[in-house]
């Protein structure tokens, strides 16, 4: 470990946080002896963009380093999340197809890289929602694609209290994919694929089991089950989905996106015809638009 490292390790501590490593004895858990521990402990402090910068400063010394690619394309995504999507100092296009640019670099050397299968259908999805919905439906096959093969690796990682876990991520990540993409014959002739409450349902049961506690992961496995159950008309599955979703407040909080979560999902519980359409980013969008109607 160099010296760096061992500096900020040291100041990490004297913050106070050390008892939130939560370090795990599993396959994947990533260690202070970790080449990276230095971006690890930045992630971890969601100090996102010093990780940034930091990892930047990094790959301008080892341009072929396909960890550091994955690690700038992480500390990116979490950039550009903690922005107002109102705010227009940032060029999100360019800079989602920045992110997408280097994973397709990095996977070019490592094609099964599951960090990076994950964060290119990460950096495309992103970046269709900033060029609208046939953009969406035309980068969905490939999306699809890297988060399956993502699932399907036989890489384990765990980030230090396990904010990010491989491959269950992926899993949580196909779960939303397939109930929000339409399922109809009409969208897979354009895109390749279509949507699957069935399938979104089997993934995020798959995420649960393999990354337990998760609150995200729990709110969109709830969020699965209500929209099914209720199109299905099977009550066990509303119960269970509503169930999930009470579940969250008791929860720890792990990362900036927890606690919407949370308040997502009391507003779920309430209006539970909201949960085939729900996503966090329209939900906000909703909450915002509330709030100027109710604005003097």
């Amino acid at each position: 470990m160099n010296l760096s490292v061992l500096m900020l390790s040291a100041a990490f501590a004297q913050e106070g946080d050390s008892s939130t490593w939560d370090l795990l004895d599993i396959p994947g858990q990533v260690q202070p002896d970790d080449p990276y521990w230095e971006l690890e402990l930045l992630y971890h402090q969601h100090r996102y963009q010093e990780g940034l910068t930091r990892t930047k400063a990094l790959r301008a010394e080892s341009p072929e380093d396909v960890e550091l690619a994955w690690h700038q394309i992480r500390f990116m995504f979490e950039v550009a999340e903690r922005l107002d999507r109102t705010d227009t100092s940032m060029d999100k296009e360019a800079w989602y197809q920045e992110m997408a640019t280097l994973a397709e670099a990095a996977l070019a050397q490592d094609p099964d890289h599951a960090h990076l299968l994950f964060g290119k259908g990460v950096a495309l999805g992103r970046l269709g929602t900033t060029r609208g919905v046939l953009a969406s439906l035309g980068m969905a096959a490939p999306i699809e694609q890297s988060w399956t093969q993502c699932m399907q690796s036989e890489h384990r990682y765990r980030s230090i209290a396990g904010e990010e876990m491989l491959p269950c991520d992926c899993a949580h990540a196909l779960g939303m994919f397939y109930r929000l993409v339409p399922d109809s014959w009409i969208v897979d002739l354009i895109a390749g694929t279509r949507g699957s409450l069935e399938k979104s349902l089997e993934m995020q049961l798959w995420a649960n089991s393999c990354k337990p506690d998760d609150i995200s992961i729990e709110k969109e496995l709830g969020v699965s089950q209500l929209c099914l159950g209720q199109k299905t008309s099977n009550n066990q599955m509303i119960t269970d989905g509503r169930t999930n979703l009470l579940h969250l407040g008791s929860l720890p909080v792990r990362t900036p996106s927890d606690t919407t979560d949370q308040d997502h999902a009391r507003k779920l519980l309430l209006e539970p015809g909201l949960a085939c359409e729900y996503s966090r980013d329209g939900q906000q969008d909703l909450d915002e638009e509330k709030l100027k109607e109710q604005a003097p």
